[in-house]
C-alpha cells in the first residue's frame, strides 16, 4: 500500500468529518421578521428555530387570518400524490410533495388541492441535482414556461417565487462552476421573478422577502443575486 496515499485519504476523511459537506460549512442567517423560518416551511431546509403560531403576531392584522390558516394547513397537510416503488419517481416524490404542500397551503382558491397535486405530478422535479447548476435551472425553466401558458392560474404567484428560488440555487452553484456569465443571467432572472412574486400576492410577498433576506440558500459564496 502507498503510505502517502493512505495518509492523504485519512487526512481528507478527518477534515470532512470536522467540516461536513460544503453547503453546511456556514450558517444561514436571515432578516426580520422571520429570519428564514417562513421560507423554510415551503422548502427542504430545516432552520435552527421553527416557525410557530406566535409568529402570526409579526404579520399585519389584515393578513394575519390567512397566515394562521397557512400555518394550520402546513401542520395537517396530507398529500394527494400516491406512493410508488419505481426508483426515480420514489426518489423525486418527497420534493414533489414539498411543492404540492406549498401550493395547496399558500394559495386560497377553488380546487386548490387538486390543482396543486396535478402541477406537482407533472412538473419537472428532479430526484437529485448532483451539484449541477443545470438541475435547478431545469426545474425553473418548466415552471417559467408553465406560468407563461397559464397566466390566469391561481398557482402563478407562488410559481414566480419557485423560479426565483431555483435561480438563486443556480446562482450559488454557478459560482462553484466559475461561470460568471451564467451568474449574471440567473441573477437577473432571480430579481425579475422575485419582484413578480412580491407584487402578485401578499402572502407570497412575505415568503419572497424571507428568501431574499437569507445570506445563502445552498452554498455560502459571499454573493447575492439581488446585488450582482
Amino acid at each position: 500500500m502507498d503510505t502517502n496515499v493512505s495518509n492523504t485519504g485519512w487526512l481528507l476523511l478527518f477534515i470532512s468529518a470536522i467540516l461536513g459537506p460544503w453547503p453546511q460549512t456556514a450558517v444561514r442567517t436571515g432578516t426580520p421578521p422571520f429570519e428564514g423560518r417562513l421560507y423554510a416551511v415551503v422548502s427542504s431546509w430545516t432552520p435552527a428555530e421553527r416557525l410557530t403560531r406566535n409568529d402570526a403576531a409579526r404579520v399585519t392584522p389584515s393578513l394575519r387570518p390567512r397566515f394562521e390558516r397557512f400555518m394550520r394547513c402546513q401542520a395537517t397537510f396530507r398529500s394527494r400524490l400516491p406512493d410508488t416503488n419505481e426508483f426515480f419517481r420514489k426518489a423525486a416524490l418527497p420534493h414533489q410533495r414539498v411543492l404540492e404542500r406549498a401550493l395547496a397551503c399558500l394559495i386560497e382558491a377553488p380546487r386548490i388541492a387538486e390543482l396543486s397535486a396535478d402541477y406537482a405530478t407533472h412538473a419537472r422535479i428532479l430526484y437529485e441535482w448532483e451539484g449541477l447548476s443545470s438541475s435547478p435551472l431545469e426545474e425553473a425553466s418548466y415552471a417559467e414556461a408553465w406560468t407563461a401558458g397559464h397566466r390566469d392560474s391561481p398557482l402563478v404567484p407562488y410559481l414566480y417565487l419557485f423560479v426565483a428560488e431555483r435561480a438563486r440555487y443556480a446562482f450559488e452553484l454557478l459560482d462553484g462552476e466559475k461561470d460568471l456569465m451564467g451568474m449574471t443571467a440567473v441573477a437577473a432572472q432571480y430579481r425579475a421573478f422575485i419582484d413578480r412574486a412580491r407584487s402578485a400576492d401578499p402572502m407570497v410577498a412575505l415568503l419572497a422577502n424571507d428568501l431574499d433576506g437569507l445570506t445563502f440558500v445552498y452554498r455560502n459564496v459571499g454573493k447575492h443575486p439581488r446585488d450582482y
